[in-house]
Parts: structure tokens; sequence; C-alpha cells
């Protein structure tokens, strides 16, 4: 929680709720804020996973080109571990702080009034607030019910930029994934060999009086180093695969708001291509009515082009404002998709440095426990075998 923020969101204090229908996680939501719009300094509410699903979702409604960051996965975090375990509900705990740290951090998101309801609304009120059926008079959504997925045909360089390099970013960090999961494995399965072999030395120490100081400083080296490997392992999830899940999803949630861009893309291109239509249609009218010189030309063939040509001047304009509607929500579209993506690679740099960051320095870690541990016996062999020669 950044302290120095107007806007500040703590979640702590989880708490299981046994009913009678169903058991659940309920967290304790802190807020510290100095904004107009919010009448006291400080909240706190309790809010259980299915009231943030509700917060997103209603973000997306309200603001579907803005990147509204992704929840953690509904019951997995962490492989198949027990949705009521200690480990489980702090992980999903932390990964609920980073979701509602970046929607305050929003300057658009973090003004929402469903966000508003969400941090200070008592109980009662807030059920009642989830229960409405709200309209936002602002929108100008345009309908898409008629809407062709079958791609753009006008394409925009700096999105079609974008979306290649997201399917870039997300094969490298998926491939980071998949080889740092298996080298976590093989890590695994070295500290089940290496707790069978430190006894090795030990025991064999026993037997061999002039060779044990050697025997067992080698044996408490590679009990170290198992020790110092199993702490890698239990960390990794912590600071290299839950991280990059995460963000794989944060990823996602980008792509899914630049198609949102592009359905919008297609409504405004479908809205041009009928209004070209009507007007084709409308100049072949017009062409063939007049054209009256032509013996064949029947009288009830010339009230039925007027009839087709009295609808057309009605349908035209009304067409030429949902074309103006969808341009000018398409502009609004691509404005703010344009500066959210700006914001979000700024993010994504300081994201990817702390996962890489955090994986490098526990690695420096294990590896200068592993040189401190066979330092140590190389100084205990030395100095043993130094007093045993000034003996002698």
């Amino acid at each position: 929680m950044d302290e120095n923020s107007d806007l500040c969101v703590k979640i702590d204090n989880p708490q299981k709720h046994l009913e009678t229908l169903e058991t659940y996680i309920t967290f304790r939501i802190t807020t510290k804020v100095a904004r107009i719009e919010f009448p006291e300094n400080e909240y706190c509410v309790r809010r259980r996973y299915n009231d943030f699903i509700w917060l997103r979702q209603k973000l997306v409604e309200q603001h579907p080109f803005c990147i509204v960051p992704p929840l953690p996965g509904k019951h997995t975090l962490m492989g198949q571990l027990d949705r009521y375990s200690k480990e489980f509900i702090l992980l999903r705990m932390k990964a609920l702080n980073l979701f509602m740290f970046r929607i305050v951090q929003h300057p658009i998101l973090s003004c929402s009034q469903q966000l508003f309801s969400f941090l200070t609304a008592k109980p009662q009120d807030f059920v009642a607030h989830r229960k409405q059926k709200q309209f936002d008079p602002n929108s100008r959504t345009p309908s898409l019910s008629n809407t062709s997925l079958i791609g753009v045909k006008i394409r925009h360089y700096e999105f079609d930029k974008m979306k290649s390099y997201l399917n870039a970013l997300s094969d490298k960090l998926n491939c980071v994934e998949k080889i740092s999961n298996r080298i976590i494995r093989e890590r695994a399965e070295f500290i089940t060999e290496l707790n069978s072999f430190h006894p090795i030395f030990t025991t064999w120490a026993t037997s061999e009086p002039e060779l044990a100081i050697i025997l067992q400083g080698i044996g408490h080296a590679l009990e170290r180093m198992s020790s110092s490997q199993n702490i890698l392992v239990q960390n990794y999830n912590n600071t290299m695969a839950n991280p990059m899940k995460d963000f794989l999803s944060y990823i996602d949630v980008v792509q899914d708001t630049m198609k949102r861009r592009e359905t919008h893309q297609q409504a405004y291109e479908n809205a041009i291509e009928e209004l070209n239509k009507k007007h084709n249609q409308k100049d072949k009218l017009v062409a063939i009515s007049q054209n009256q010189d032509n013996p064949s030309f029947q009288l009830w063939k010339q009230k039925n082009y007027d009839e087709q040509l009295e609808k057309l001047g009605t349908y035209i304009p009304q067409l030429m404002k949902k074309v103006e509607a969808n341009q000018d929500f398409l502009e609004c579209a691509n404005e703010s998709l344009r500066s959210d993506l700006e914001r979000w690679q700024l993010e994504k740099q300081e994201c990817i440095k702390k996962i890489l960051l955090d994986f490098v320095n526990k690695q420096i870690e294990y590896e200068q426990s592993q040189v401190n541990a066979w330092e140590q016996i190389t100084n205990e062999i030395t100095a043993s075998f130094t007093i045993n020669n000034n003996s002698n």
C-alpha cells in the first residue's frame, strides 16, 4: 500500500465463514483516502472473492477500453492446494492486494462509482447495490449484435505492432516458465539424492578415524547444500512461478481489451460498407427511374422505384448517423486504449524487472550458500591438518 497516494487500499485478516449451504473466506479491506468524493478518510469493510469478481466485471463493462487488471485464479494458485488452507489463502490475499493496487493506481478505474461502493458500502447496502441493474447514461457503446467477426479491413499499425509484440512476449515468458519449472523439478530430485548422499560420509567417518575430519566435513557440506537447495525450491513459487503466471494473465487481459477495440472497429467498418451499398442502390434506382423515354418503362415500375427511393431517403440518413457515432466511439476507444497501453508498458517493465531480479537474487543467495559451505569445510580441514602437523 502506497502511503503517499491519495487512495490506499490494504487487504488482510482473512476469516473463514461456515454457513448452512456454503463455506467461504472474507478479507478485511482497509481504505485510507484523501479525495473529496469520499465523505470519510478511512473505511473498513469485509469482502469475499466473488465480490472482487463482481467489481472487475463492472469495471470492464463501464470501461471496455481500459486495461482492467486480472484477478487470481478461482481455485488454484499453486498446484492443487486446498482453497481453505492457510497457504492458499495467503497466496490469494497477496494476489488480491496486487489487483487492488493496480486498480487504485489507475487514473480512470480508481474514480469508478462501483469501486467507491466496493470500498465503502456496508454489507447490506453492498448486497443491494450488487443486485441493482445499473445503466450508465454516459455510455455511448454502439450495438454490436450484427457485427461480423471476420477481421478488420483497416489496419492500425500501432495496434497491430502491439499485438505482435504481446504474442512474442507471451511466448518468451511461457518458455521461461516451462524451463524454470523443469529446472526446479530436477532440483527437487537432486535434493532427494543429496539427502541420501551426505549420511554416507557421516557413516564412513566412523570407520576411518584418520579421515574422519574430512569425511564429516564433506557430509556436513552436502547437508547444507541440501538445505539451501530446499529453500530455493520452496521459494520458487513466490519468486518466479506465481508472479510469472500473474503477468501472463495480465498479457491476456491486454489482448482481450484490444480484441474489444477491434470488435468496435468492425462495427464501424460494417456500417460504412452498408452505407456505401445503400448509396449505390439509390444511385441505380435514380438512374432507372429517370430513364422514362424507354418504352418498356411501365407505370407500376415507376411507382415501385419511387417507394424504394423514399425508403432509402429515410434509411440513409440514419445510417450516416450510425457511421458517425461508431467513428466517434472508435476514436475515443483508440485514445483510451493508446493511453492505457503506454501506462501498461511502464508497469510491465517494472513488473518483469522485479520478477527477474527476485529470481536472480535467490540464485545468488543459493550459490553463495554453496560456496560458504565448501569454504567452511575447507578451512576446517586445513586448520585441522595444520594442528596435526605442528603437534608431530
